[in-house]
């Protein structure tokens, strides 16, 4: 039996990718595939290995990364074919090794990357596949979620910090940097978003949108922020917007949340549209714009669809 290809993405900067340390991984790898592996040099590089890989036939590419490099990945894998079947390209494997590793704690995967390849391995062994579906804004798929406006700002924040060459951002920087975004940063009257739905069902005046392809949307430390706890992997998308960003309300919504994340917390500020194949936000003024923490250009509109079975995961 000839051993499936497979291709190890790693980024060489994340959290966890130099502690683990490459032989541990590449190893038990090597064992079982056709091992190659390919480091990082500049962004959207693992989009383009992933492409290639797509493109030269290999059966698994897997990504030793955080978040982002799983983003930039997965649209490398769906770049040339997108309606093809799941069958037509390589099935995705996930080593996390970032800061916060929302994709691979959703889907309960072991939080060290040398645990992780150990269930790759058994993966691949036993030809264990799982199709999930993904999330597109516009033209960029996302595996987690997307957010519109303070969530967004503060991806954009946490990135600019990351790139002046500090260490990769830990929970506890995403919540430093969040307060001081949200205190004193982020407008609170305007972009004012329009939200509209599928169906016609319409919402004006939001503040800030959060679109989920799962449940948890994020993660603070061993915390898990779940606004639209009903959202799946084999799902369509849920989509919760706030009419305002009111320090007090948001405060003590945020407070529910964590205490109680399996609920589906609401209040005269939420709005929720639930299992939703599209939904559309529209603004006067270009607004800020992620997809699974990694921030995209601002817009003044952006069209989200749910995208089924759209990729297989080695699990």
């Amino acid at each position: 039996m000839t051993a499936v290809r497979a291709l190890l993405i790693v980024n060489p900067v994340s959290t966890a990718a130099a502690a683990a340390g490459l032989p541990s991984l590449t190893s038990p790898l090597a064992a079982v595939t056709g091992l190659d592996v390919a480091v990082t040099t500049h962004p959207g590089h693992a989009g383009e290995l992933a492409r290639s890989a797509g493109r030269d036939g290999f059966g698994v590419v897997a990504v030793l990364g955080g978040d982002g490099t799983l983003n930039e990945a997965v649209n490398g894998l769906l770049a040339d074919d997108p309606d093809a079947g799941v069958e037509s390209r390589p099935a995705l494997g996930i080593l996390p090794a970032g800061g916060m590793n929302v994709a691979a704690r959703s889907l309960g995967l072991p939080p060290h990357p040398v645990r992780a390849v150990r269930r790759l391995v058994a993966a691949v062994r036993q030809e264990r596949r799982a199709v999930v579906s993904l999330g597109r804004a516009d033209g960029r798929y996302f595996l987690t979620g997307a957010g519109i406006g303070f969530g967004a700002e503060l991806m954009a924040r946490v990135d600019a910090a990351r790139s002046t060459g500090g260490r990769p951002p830990t929970w506890r920087r995403y919540l430093t940097e969040g307060a001081r975004q949200f205190r004193h940063a982020t407008e609170r009257r305007s972009p004012a978003l329009r939200v509209e739905a599928e169906d016609g069902e319409a919402v004006d005046d939001v503040r800030a949108v959060l679109v989920a392809n799962t449940s948890p949307y994020a993660y603070l430390g061993p915390w898990t922020l779940s606004p639209c706890p009903r959202a799946s992997w084999q799902g369509a998308l849920e989509g919760f917007a706030l009419t305002t960003l009111s320090v007090p309300r948001c405060t003590a919504l945020m407070t529910r949340m964590l205490l109680a994340p399996r609920h589906e917390h609401g209040g005269r500020a939420v709005r929720r549209f639930r299992q939703q194949r599209t939904l559309t936000v529209t603004a006067d003024a270009p607004f800020a714009l992620h997809v699974d923490g990694e921030p995209l250009d601002r817009c003044r509109r952006v069209r989200f669809t749910s995208f089924e079975r759209a990729l297989a995961l080695a699990l």
